[in-house]
């Protein structure tokens, strides 16, 4: 019953399993497939099972593989309506199989950037279990530190360098978003009319007014009432296109969820992670790089590591980039010169600042809170996802110290930026 719930078939099956690159023998045929739900909440927007299959081999034995599946959140009708409305699912799936696979895979050229995925359906994705391969997510309220940083960095620039290169070399004078950008990088977030979003906006306001100490003076606190909304919303016009600046395909929700890591069995495994992997793609759109570095920078790092290290990662992600660029055949300092990119870095400052205040106000809270609350109160769990979680903030910001530090760090670098406050 599980299985047919996602339409999955053996036919389904023998396709993964044939278009696994780890599959180095001949398969006669599937023999079974089970699944095995991903435990924690890996993800908000989706349904998370371990897929494993059992073929046999042209020797006559019988091995089996582990994948990774993703489906639509059908334990939740509201929620799989919405995910279905907003087209999410639909793009992630249509980038791995219409864009993604095109772009170079040349391990001489290019490190891997993204799994590997085996079938992709507008409700089901399959991939490579990346958990089998060592890659892990960071636990939970932990920090990442100037290593992980770097390798965050360096995998966003191969795929931006991935994306110019394809855009350059294979699309004859066209661009992607010309191509791809109504079918697959159309915006599905960061609108008005996103009941999540606008409630992650009034988190953000809620914060600035009643909890922030630049709100303790009363001149502050008016400049802030005035002008702060207005502020905020200048998001959606930082989040369309532009021909202004050399845009590519960015991923933009880089929270410690969505990036995987590999670490040395005999290090640090906290510290000293030698490898990582970008997941989850249902945000991606056609914009400029900085898009993604910012995001990177607010959303994994606080002020003090931004503060010590801004200038030297700002280097650290360009010069990975024109390597790469480099190794592709481009020349990365003609493509994207530096002085376009710091502009960039500071046009696009507010929108990272706003979507990281968006995110910390949500997925900050304290560990299986939102599970916990999805199973046993689903009509309080649509209300605070898609109306308004002023309640849950306030709440969580008063008790729990990482989710204050977190948000608190971010609305005040918000609100000195916006308003010039010391």
């Amino acid at each position: 019953m599980e299985v047919i719930r996602y339409n999955l078939s053996i036919d389904d099956c023998n396709v993964i399993v044939r278009a696994d690159p780890e599959i180095n023998v001949g398969i006669t045929e599937v023999v079974k497939y089970e699944l095995e739900q991903v435990p924690g909440q890996p993800g908000y927007l989706g349904e998370y099972n371990y897929l494993t299959i059992h073929y046999k081999t042209i020797y006559g034995t019988i091995l089996c593989g582990r994948y990774f599946m993703k489906s639509l959140p059908y334990h939740d009708s509201v929620l799989t309506k919405a995910v279905e409305e907003w087209g999410v699912f639909r793009k992630e799936a249509e980038l791995y199989s219409k864009l993604f696979h095109k772009f170079e895979r040349n391990p001489n050229k290019v490190i891997k950037w993204v799994p590997n995925c085996m079938l992709a359906r507008s409700h089901l994705l399959v991939m490579e279990d990346l958990t089998s391969a060592g890659y892990r997510t960071t636990e939970f309220q932990n920090s990442l530190n100037k290593q992980h940083m770097q390798l965050v960095f360096d995998r966003l620039a191969q795929m931006h360098a991935c994306s110019l290169h394809y855009e350059i070399n294979h699309l004859e004078g066209k661009t992607i978003e010309s191509l791809y950008g109504d079918k697959i990088l159309y915006e599905t977030t960061f609108t008005p009319t996103s009941g999540w979003f606008v409630a992650g906006l009034k988190g953000i306001q809620k914060v600035a007014l009643e909890r922030n100490h630049h709100s303790k003076d009363p001149l502050k606190k008016a400049i802030i009432e005035d002008q702060l909304w207005t502020n905020l919303e200048r998001i959606y016009t930082l989040a369309e296109s532009t021909n202004e600046f050399r845009s590519v395909v960015v991923h933009r929700d880089l929270w410690v969820n969505n990036i995987m890591f590999k670490y040395d069995q005999t290090g640090d495994m906290l510290q000293e992670p030698n490898d990582c992997i970008l997941v989850d793609f249902q945000l991606a759109r056609y914009l400029p790089p900085a898009v993604d570095y910012l995001s990177a920078l607010y959303l994994l790092t606080d002020n003090a590591q931004r503060t010590e290290h801004v200038e030297k990662y700002d280097e650290y992600y360009y010069n990975s980039l024109q390597r790469k660029l480099t190794l592709l055949g481009l020349n990365g300092s003609e493509i994207l010169p530096w002085k376009e990119f710091s502009k960039t870095l500071e046009h696009y400052r507010l929108l990272a600042l706003v979507w990281t205040g968006v995110l910390h106000g949500f997925v900050n809270f304290p560990k299986g809170l939102l599970d916990r609350l999805h199973r046993e109160d689903p009509q309080t769990y649509t209300r605070m996802s898609m109306e308004n979680r002023d309640d849950f903030v306030m709440k969580y910001y008063d008790s729990d110290r990482f989710y204050r530090d977190r948000f608190n760090d971010i609305v005040t670098e918000l609100v000195e930026y916006l308003f010039d406050f010391r």
